[in-house]
Formats: C-alpha cells, structure tokens, sequence
C-alpha cells in the first residue's frame, strides 16, 4: 500500500481524472461479460422459469381435479346424509309405533290378567261362600235335630223311641 501512496505523491497527475482509454478501463471487457452473462443467465433462467410455471400450471390443475372431486364426495355425503335422516326418522316412527302396540299389548295383557285374577278371586269367594253356607246349615241342622232330640227325649218314652227307632231301620233296609 505504501508504493501506491508513493506512486500517487510522485506522480505528475495527482488527483482524480477520468480516464479516456477504453481498454484500460476495462469497460469492453465488463460489457462483453454482462452479455455474455445475460445470454447464458436468460436461457437458463427462461427454463428454469418455464419449469416452474408449468409445475405450477399442474398444481393449480392437480388442486382443481381435487377439488371437483371433493365437492363430488361433499355432494355424496350429503345425499347419504339426507337419505340417512330419513332412516332416522323412519326407525324413529317405527320405533314409536312398536312402542305404543307393546304398551297396547302389555294393557291388553294386564287387563286379561286382572280380569282372570278377579274371576279367580270371585270363584274362590263363592267357594268360600259356599262352605260358609253348608256350614251354616250343618251347625244349624245339628243344632235343630239336637233340639228335636232333646224335645223327644222330654216328651217320648223308651218304648216309642223304640218304635220309631225300629220303623227308620224297616224304612232304610226297604
């Protein structure tokens, strides 16, 4: 750095100028460069572009191929969703209708049950009604034939009671 220095302060031209001489300056050399870097930047940037435009191009047309065919299967399920709901529903009234024949069912059921218990009971109270009447009537029946018994003995003496003893054995050997 020092002869650069030297070679400035020794120097007649001291200072800035602009230099004149074309080849030393080196401005052929730095266009040459530049067109050639331009011819060989443009074709490879051109190619490198076009790629990438068509990958894009093919992306974008990938990307609507996918979405048709989502709004296609959107649509689908849709439709399965609609046809599913009236399923729903129709399960849903068939299932209401079952309901209400088991409850019909189940009523009818129970009423039968209730009016066989109920005939059941009523038979067995007249069963009962029944025995409670015979008994009456045996209790009765022996209290009066005791009664009677008693008044005959009172008023019949061994030899009648005898008598008719003998003619109720005749009567039950006829």
């Amino acid at each position: 750095m020092k002869s650069y220095i030297e070679y400035f302060a020794t120097s007649e031209n001291f200072g800035v100028s602009l230099n004149t001489d074309i080849f030393e300056t080196n401005i052929i050399n730095i266009v040459l460069l530049l067109a050639i870097l331009f011819v060989v930047i443009k074709n490879f940037l051109t190619e490198n572009l076009e790629a990438r435009k068509k990958k894009i191009v093919e992306d974008i047309e990938n990307a609507e191929t996918r979405l048709a065919d989502s709004n296609k299967r959107y649509i689908e399920a849709k439709k399965q969703w609609a046809q599913m709901d009236i399923i729903i529903k129709e399960i849903n009234h068939q299932m209401e209708t079952t309901k209400q024949n088991i409850l019909k069912l189940k009523w009818q059921q129970a009423k039968e049950d209730l009016s066989k218990k109920f005939s059941s009971a009523m038979a067995v109270l007249r069963n009962r009604e029944n025995k409670i009447f015979n008994d009456v009537i045996k209790e009765v029946s022996k209290k009066a034939l005791n009664r009677v018994i008693f008044k005959l003995k009172k008023q019949l003496g061994t030899v009648e009671q005898s008598a008719i003893i003998n003619r109720k054995i005749k009567q039950l050997g006829d």
